[in-house]
This record gives structure tokens, C-alpha cells and sequence, in this order.
């Protein structure tokens, strides 16, 4: 609801109070909002109960302020206030009329108690400017509650004051009007307070401390402050709190609203377009100060006169059309494991001044005993890198834990936000590698040295090491070729003699956490066309002296030697090697199969000496035909 929907509903209030007041002694206002709260429907359910007695809530608000009154010569609440103002230890929010606290009794997760500056008894009894700052203080408030947990709050409110009727006539001074908010959400948009067992039983117990309470809500941040801003002036009819003085803003297609910035609300006023003298809308409209375009279009654009009813200038007003905003396209990055940084681009065009207003929280995880809300969750403001550029940086992350991003794009129409849920292992993309160079290896035209080093931005430390994948090609050749090397350095031992070959490097968590990097810049290098250098110093060892100046770039991980092989190394493609492999093994299979066969074969049917009886072999008949019954013999 917009503030000046909030204020229209105040003074709802206040008439019913006035009319059931007269009959009934005590006159409650309550108002319920979501499921949890046993709302069918979604939106705040407001609700007046009248009854010819004191309930018990009020019988014992009754009897504790009476007390205090009389002992003290001063409204409870009124001094309950002062206090809290003075130790600002529970505070939520504070305006010119109206506080909002934890009061130190709460027993309910985030419970408010909001209370007038001045002793006021009865809602009736507010003054236009109270009702004015009541509705943009409730306004916050339920901004803030909405904010805590991102997403629609529910809870309990409700209004108190001295009771009516014909008890309206005695002395009720030791009364202050003041309205509790009972949310029951704990620790989620998901997980409330159950007020059962012991607390049922025996006595209520706290999950959160007032304190606490009062920090999350209050915590918020300057974030949801000019959120709250922003959404006010965007609820308003007349929205000016943006671009230049004088501009006032609308819609294609909708009904506009213009206001004469220079009389007082309400004064008749007659409007014209500048540089003509036709009357758009006279004095007698009914409308004072307002100027109402039905369907604004393109042709309504342009500057606006007002002028009093004595023909003087009343202002100059300037419309600008254009659309509500609309959910900004999120990503998010780390280029390291302890920061991340976050882009946002509009999805929709508006065509009106527009902010965009930035905020995280870490997450926890849903039944952990830590997950209790705390400051150290947050929400804090992402930080604009530079200030008012498309583009935010967290510092200090945790590698481990989750984080939810709040982009809110706002315009003088409205806002509109975009949650994204993010985790440094997933979005972990570190910059590409640094200083990348190619060598030629001196005799060897198939060689190809390359060496590169750690990106700036990525603390080398031993726990959290790179991987590396390199690609290279000869010129004016499509494809590319990929190896994994073990550390900074590569001898690419098949590349094309006396082609330049172009050369490429990515690098991704040595864990695989994330993705791969981008390549880095190509480099290049062509192999070298002269013949093996002969000098080998005293000891039969080749010089090492640019293995050593390399040495301390490059990690604890073994690498390739830098030095040339006296013996040429032979390249074959793997996937060749594995056909090769294959099939010697078929071959070796079906020869050794056909000499077991041979074998069998010949053990059967080699000749056997006629002195000794035949033994059966696996061809022979199990039963000898001599032995069959009944067969003659032969």
C-alpha cells in the first residue's frame, strides 16, 4: 500500500473507534497478514471487534498503568519511551511523532511496540500531522519486515487506548495509545516460533534478546531506508523526488496526475500548455492543485503553467513519461576465493531517471543450530565500484557459505528487485594468466617453450593452487591443439617447423571449484630453424641458468625440463596409440584360441600303441557298444 493508502486507512480507524466507542467500553482494531496468521488471502486482513467489557490484555494494561500513575505522577509508556530513546539500544525507527522499539519484554521473534512522542490517548485523538507521519513510519516498518527475511511478512497488529463509552468521561490520562506487531517468523521465510510445551506450560522463552531483535530489524541498512524512500515518493501521486526541479513523471497509456508545485494543496488552479493560451482545466474542476491527463501519450509530454486565481504564476511543471521498472538480469563473480563482485543490466528500457539500490546477506543452512538470526548475517550494503556504476563488490566472503544479492532497480514509478543466491564455489572464475611467453628451444624445430605466471589477482597461497590448460596452433590452421601442463611452464614437442605458432592459456582452481577462466592474450613464437648446440660444460650437464631464473615464478608442483633431450622425442596421437593397442590384443586373443583348438585336435586323434587299452577321450562314447543289451556281437 502507498502512504497515502496508509493514511486513508488511519482515518478509518479513528471514524470507527469515534462511532463504536459510543456504545462499546472497549474497541479493538486488529489486522492479520499471511497463511501463518490464518489469512486465506494474502494481503493484510483488518478487522474491528466492539464488546461491553474489558478483555483481559486490557485489564491488566489497565491496572499496570493506573499503578505506575499513581505512583509516579507520569504515563508508564510516556516514560518507557524517554528511556529508550536515551539508551538506543532497542530502537527500530524514530520520526518527528512516532518511535518504533523492541520492547523489552518481547517474547515473540521481531515483536514491535509503536508509540506516539506526545501523551496521546485515543487514535481519535491524533492531529493531521501525527496521522501524516504515522502512515510513512508504518510504511518503513513493514518495509523493514518485509526486507528481513525477503519475502511478504506475516504477523498480528493491533491498536490500544483507553477505553470508550460511558467510561470515555473518567480520568484515563495514565493511558498512552500504542500498537503491538506480533510476527512469528524466527529464523527463515520459512521456520516460525511454536508457543507449545514448556513455553505453553510453564514460561514464554526468548530465541532472540530484544537486542538482537532491535539489531536485525534496525540493521537493515541505509539500503532499505532509501528503498522505503523511494517507494514513498514512487506511491505518491505527484512523484518529484527525482532528475531536475519542476519535472514530474507518468506512464504511456495511464492516467497522470500533475501537481502545482508553487500553491498549497488543495488551491483551485487553472492550467495551461506552455506557449498556449487554451485552458486545459479551470478553477471550478474540483481538482485544486491537480491537473488530470486520462491515457497520457507521447503528445502529452512537454511543460505545463499553472496560475492562480488572481492570473499569478503558481509554477512550472515539466512531464516526463515513461515505464516501471522491471527485474534487473543479476550475475555474479569471484576472482579469487575471498571477494566477489556482482554485474546487473535492466531487462526493460524505462526511459526515467533510475537508481538502483544494492544489498547481500549470507545464508544458512535450514535446520543448523547457528541459523538463529544475528548480525553477522547481514543484510549489509554491496558497495557501488565506482559509485553509481552498474556493478558491486563484496569483500571478505566466506569460501564455504552461501550469499544472497539484492539488486532493486527504483525509478519515480517504482521498484522492482531481483534475489539471486550465490556461492564463491560456483562462481569462482579466476582471472586469466599473466606474462605469457613462447620460446623456440634451440635445435629442435618441433619445439615450442612456454611459461607463463599466476594472475595478479589470485593470492598464492597453499591451499588454494591454479590448474592450467594451454592451446596452440600454426598459423592459418583452424584447430587447436590442448595439453594440461603440471605447473607454469610447457615444452610443446609436435609443432610445425618454421610456422609461427600462436599460443593461449587458461586456469581454473587446482580443486575444480568453479569454471575455467578466459584465455589469456595470445602469444607467439616460431620453432627454432638452427642445429643442437654442442658447448656442454665440465661435469657432461647442460647449462641450467634459465631453468633457475624461472624457478621462482613457478609453484612447489613438478614441471617439464626446459633443457633439450639428446634423443628426440616420438609423438603419436593418443587416440592412435589406443587403436594399436586394441588390436594387438585381438590378434593375440584369436592366435592363442586357434592353437588351443590345434592342440586339442591332435591329442585326440594322435596314433596309440595296440598293446595298451584304450582310454576314452572326449570324443568317445560314454558306454562301450560290446556292452550294450541286447546287441549281437560282431
Amino acid at each position: 500500500m502507498s502512504v497515502s493508502e496508509i493514511r486513508a486507512v488511519i482515518d478509518v480507524w479513528a471514524s470507527v473507534i469515534e462511532e463504536l466507542g459510543a456504545r462499546y467500553p472497549w474497541v479493538q482494531i486488529f489486522e492479520n497478514k499471511g497463511a501463518m496468521m490464518g489469512c486465506s488471502n494474502p494481503h493484510p486482513h483488518c478487522q474491528v471487534w466492539a464488546s461491553s467489557f474489558l478483555p483481559n490484555i486490557a485489564q491488566r494494561e489497565e491496572q499496570s498503568q493506573r499503578a505506575y500513575q499513581s505512583q509516579h505522577g507520569e504515563p508508564l509508556l510516556m516514560e518507557y519511551g524517554r528511556q529508550e530513546l536515551l539508551r538506543k539500544e532497542r530502537l527500530v525507527l524514530t520520526s518527528e511523532h512516532w518511535l518504533v522499539l523492541v520492547p523489552y519484554w518481547a517474547v515473540w521473534p521481531f515483536q514491535t511496540l509503536l508509540l506516539p512522542r506526545r501523551h496521546v490517548r485515543r487514535l481519535p485523538e491524533l492531529t493531521p500531522t501525527e496521522r501524516d507521519d504515522l502512515a510513512l513510519i508504518m510504511k518503513k516498518l513493514l518495509t523493514k519486515y518485509d526486507n528481513l527475511f525477503e519475502t511478504s511478512f506475516p504477523y498480528t497488529m493491533g491498536w490500544h487506548g483507553a477505553p470508550t463509552r460511558s467510561e470515555a468521561g473518567a480520568n484515563w490520562d495514565h493511558w498512552q495509545l500504542h500498537a503491538h506487531y506480533y510476527p512469528p517468523l524466527l529464523r527463515s521465510a520459512t521456520v516460525r516460533k511454536f508457543m507449545v510445551g514448556y513455553e505453553m506450560l510453564a514460561q514464554a522463552q526468548r530465541d532472540l534478546t530484544p537486542e538482537q531483535m532491535s539489531s536485525s530489524c534496525s540493521g537493515l541498512s541505509r539500503f532499505l531506508f532509501a528503498l522505503a524512500i523511494a517507494l514513498v515518493s514512487a506511491s505518491s501521486s505527484c512523484p518529484q523526488a527525482w532528475g531536475p526541479p519542476g519535472v514530474q513523471y507518468g506512464q504511456p497509456g495511464r492516467s497522470v496526475t500533475l501537481c502545482c508545485p508553487g500553491v498549497t494543496a488543495g488551491a483551485p488552479v487553472s492550467w495551461f500548455r506552455d506557449g498556449e493560451t487554451r485552458l486545459l482545466q479551470g478553477p471550478d474542476s474540483g481538482l485544486g492543485h491537480e491537473l488530470v491527463l486520462a491515457r497520457a501519450d507521447n503528445t502529452d509530454e512537454g511543460t505545463y503553467i499553472c496560475r492562480t486565481l488572481d492570473g499569478a504564476l503558481g509554477g512550472v511543471v515539466n512531464l516526463q513519461l515513461g515505464y516501471p521498472p522491471s527485474r534487473p538480469i543479476v550475475s555474479c563473480q569471484a576472482a579469487d576465493y575471498e571477494n566477489f563482485s556482482c554485474t546487473w543490466s535492466p531487462s526493460q528500457v524505462s526511459g526515467l531517471p533510475t537508481r538502483y539500490l544494492t544489498s547481500y546477506r549470507k545464508k544458512t543452512v535450514p535446520g543448523a543450530d547457528d541459523q538463529r538470526m544475528s548480525p553477522s548475517t547481514g543484510p549489509w550494503p554491496c558497495p557501488q565500484d565506482p559509485p553509481g556504476a552498474a556493478r558491486c563488490v563484496v569483500h571478505g566472503a566466506e569460501f564455504w557459505s552461501q550469499y544472497r544479492i539484492n539488486v532493486t532497480e527504483v525509478n519515480p514509478l517504482g521498484a522492482s528487485t531481483r534475489l539471486l543466491d550465490v556461492s564463491l564455489q560456483s562462481i569462482l572464475r579466476p582471472d586469466p594468466p599473466q606474462g605469457l611467453r613462447v620460446e623456440s628451444v634451440p635445435g629442435y624445430p618441433r619445439r615450442l617453450r612456454a611459461s607463463w605466471m599466476y594472475p595478479a589477482s589470485w593470492p598464492r597461497q597453499p591451499h588454494f593452487l591454479l590448474k592450467f590448460r594451454l592451446q596452440y596452433r600454426p598459423v592459418q590452421h583452424p584447430a587447436w591443439s590442448m595439453v594440461e601442463p603440471a605447473g607454469l611452464e610447457e615444452v610443446i614437442t609436435d609443432a610445425v617447423a618454421g610456422l609461427p605458432h600462436a599460443v593461449r592459456v587458461s586456469a581454473r582452481d587446482f580443486l575444480d571449484a568453479g569454471t575455467w577462466s578466459a584465455w589469456s592474450p595470445e602469444a607467439w613464437g616460431t620453432p627454432s630453424t638452427g642445429s643442437l648446440p654442442k658447448e656442454i660444460p665440465a661435469g657432461g650437464q647442460p647449462h641450467t641458468h634459465l631453468e633457475e631464473e624461472l624457478q621462482a615464478d613457478s609453484p612447489a608442483s613438478p614441471r617439464p625440463s626446459l633443457l633439450p633431450d639428446l634423443q628426440p622425442l616420438v609423438h603419436r596421437d593418443p587416440l592412435e596409440q589406443v587403436a594399436v593397442l586394441a588390436s594387438l590384443g585381438i590378434f593375440s586373443f584369436l592366435g592363442l584360441a586357434a592353437g588351443a583348438l590345434a592342440l586339442g585336435l591332435w591329442l585326440r586323434l594322435r596314433p596309440d600303441g595296440k598293446d595298451r587299452p584304450q582310454k576314452p577321450g572326449f570324443l568317445a562314447p560314454m558306454i562301450t557298444v560290446d556292452k550294450l543289451p541286447g546287441a549281437p556281437n560282431l
